[in-house]
């Protein structure tokens, strides 16, 4: 009489190792596509243009005292920005 419980094929070492690699190279790939994006720029040059998309906090002149915004701002394409200049 055939048992009512099912039969498991038993993992060979290899395959179950194969599995680990798949899964935590997969969790590798999630986690480096969250990532956010870092850009250096040339803090030698006077001025740059801003590209398409961009975001960020800025610092805002409230009586006579430089603030940093709480969210993100969005700069329109083709703004310059630049430092003060050093002469």
């Amino acid at each position: 009489m055939k048992s009512a419980l099912p039969t498991y094929k038993k993992s060979s070492w290899t395959e179950k190792s194969k599995r680990a690699f798949l899964i935590i190279s997969a969790m590798f790939l999630f986690v480096g596509c969250g990532s956010t994006r870092v850009v250096f720029v040339d803090t030698q040059s006077d001025l740059v243009r801003i590209g398409p998309g961009a975001e960020a906090r800025v610092y805002i002149l409230k009586d006579g005292e430089w603030v940093l915004s709480k969210n993100k701002v969005k700069l329109p394409e083709g703004w310059y920005a630049g430092g003060i200049p050093r002469d």
